[in-house]
């Protein structure tokens, strides 16, 4: 009898281990996916609480950012690079039968999918909330996001309501990374610049108003727009991705 309780526990303690319910105490490693260059993956669900504009984590050598978008943003062309956030948040009422239908490119990949109600006060019931769509941008190149407000079981008539975006996704070795002394030029009505490092000129077309100080001394990331043509005829024009003081 003895022998076989014996056996009976070998068996169980075999099963155990190999379905991993014993685990090794001296284990310590992180449940973390890892990212290119020693960056760790963002779980959208958990962190969503905490995060930033500027801030999720790292992807290759460079701050993967959120960028936040609502109804206002609508056929709107952004730019953005592999590891960045999207996150889109719709006005929607399911209560009246109308939904969201929403379908994107493959360089996105749809990390949350959630409807927000607007209160919990039960007298409220039936107001509608907000859709939320979380994407990561995945791959390089154009990325689209289309939606539609529609009653499921009708058809497309065309007069829906509907929300489009365009997202330029930038190879990460594109962006202008450099330091910077923000400068007034009395040219055209006058306007402010950035003057770079090796006396680089850039005309940013989103330069912060609290930046907006003859001889600020900056650092930036900015995406080139080489698509933009500015009366200004000064620098390279930019849009501003990342930028902070140097103190």
């Amino acid at each position: 009898m003895n022998i076989r309780l014996l056996t009976v526990a070998a068996v169980v303690l075999l099963v155990c281990l190999a379905s991993g319910c014993i685990s090794d105490s001296n284990n310590t490693s992180s449940n973390n996916t890892t990212i290119g260059n020693n960056a760790t993956a963002i779980n959208v669900e958990e962190e969503q609480a905490e995060r930033t504009d500027n801030d999720i984590g790292t992807i290759g050598t460079m701050t993967a950012i959120v960028h936040n978008f609502s109804e206002n943003d609508s056929q709107s062309t952004v730019y953005a690079i592999a590891g960045d956030i999207i996150t889109i948040e719709l006005e929607e009422n399911p209560t009246t039968g109308y939904s969201w239908k929403m379908t994107y490119s493959e360089g996105l990949k749809l990390e949350e999918d959630k409807f927000l109600e607007a209160s919990t006060n039960v007298s409220l019931v039936g107001a509608g909330g907000s859709h939320m769509w979380i994407f990561q941008v995945i791959e390089t190149g154009e990325q689209n996001i289309s939606a539609i407000y529609k009653r499921p079981w009708e058809e497309i008539k065309g007069t829906e309501d509907s929300y489009e975006m365009t997202i330029e996704v930038i190879p990460e070795s594109e962006l202008i990374i450099d330091d910077g002394t923000v400068i007034y030029n009395n040219l055209e009505g006058g306007f402010y610049g950035i003057v770079g490092t090796q006396d680089a000129k850039y005309d940013p077309i989103n330069l912060p108003d609290e930046l907006r100080t003859d001889g600020t001394k900056i650092r930036f990331t900015a995406y080139p727009r080489d698509d933009m043509v500015s009366f200004h005829m000064w620098g390279k024009i930019v849009e501003i991705r990342t930028i902070s003081p140097i103190l």
